[in-house]
């Protein structure tokens, strides 16, 4: 397979599949966007089944992991690749489908690309982490009641109505872009254990859910 470079970085390969390791270490190895961590999604699952089930591939498996070795991480075709850069960051993303792209070309590999974006590590008590979910479940909570009460107040004429209409909708994306922030720190969590508190058993299933049991 042809040679492949991610911002200095040569991604390895094996049995046609490609390093998600490298791209982690191209990307600035944030360690909340582990290779393991994304494999473990849902739908990264999901996907991963879509890609097997095709036969229009020649892959026999999309993905594969190796414990110890030379060859240790996380191994994986080209569309969980670049499903993994978007997973990363947008911008990550168009640095590596160009990479892509101009090795199908058979152009030079080493793009002039910019650096990757900043990464920050936070350090957490489980306390702040659970305060952080539950800031998640609040502002869901508001959006779907203001999604609610909108007909109510487009019918009584109240200028408020398009303003409903508006966070209802428009927060929508950001509020799931922080739900999926929530889910990598918390994907170790188990939802029934003895450290599990109240506050975490009365949010965390809502958290990887994606919705609210109820509004109040």
């Amino acid at each position: 397979m042809t040679n492949l470079t991610i911002l200095n970085t040569q991604i390895r390969t094996l049995d046609g599949l490609f390093s998600l390791n490298d791209f982690h270490k191209a990307s600035g190895e944030n360690p909340n966007q582990r290779p393991s961590l994304f494999i473990r999604n849902n739908q990264t699952k999901d996907l991963i089944s879509e890609i097997e089930k095709d036969q229009s591939t020649n892959l026999c498996l999309a993905q594969k992991s190796i414990r110890g070795g030379l060859n240790a991480g996380v191994w994986a075709c080209e569309e969980l690749v670049l499903s993994y850069a978007m997973w990363i960051s947008p911008k990550f993303h168009l640095i590596v489908l160009r990479a892509f792209l101009a090795m199908h070309r058979n152009e030079p590999k080493q793009l002039a690309l910019p650096t990757p974006e900043r990464t920050f590590t936070l350090k957490l008590t489980e306390q702040e982490l659970c305060d952080l979910c539950w800031l998640w479940k609040a502002a869901e909570a508001m959006r779907n009641l203001l999604k609610l009460i909108e007909p109510a107040l487009d019918i009584l004429g109240s200028r408020y109505a398009g303003a409903a209409h508006s966070c209802s909708v428009e927060y929508r994306r950001t509020i799931e872009s922080a739900r999926d922030i929530l889910l990598r720190p918390t994907g170790e969590i188990k939802e029934q254990g003895t450290y599990l508190e109240e506050n975490w058993h009365r949010v965390l299933h809502e958290l990887r859910k994606g919705e609210l049991n109820k509004i109040y």
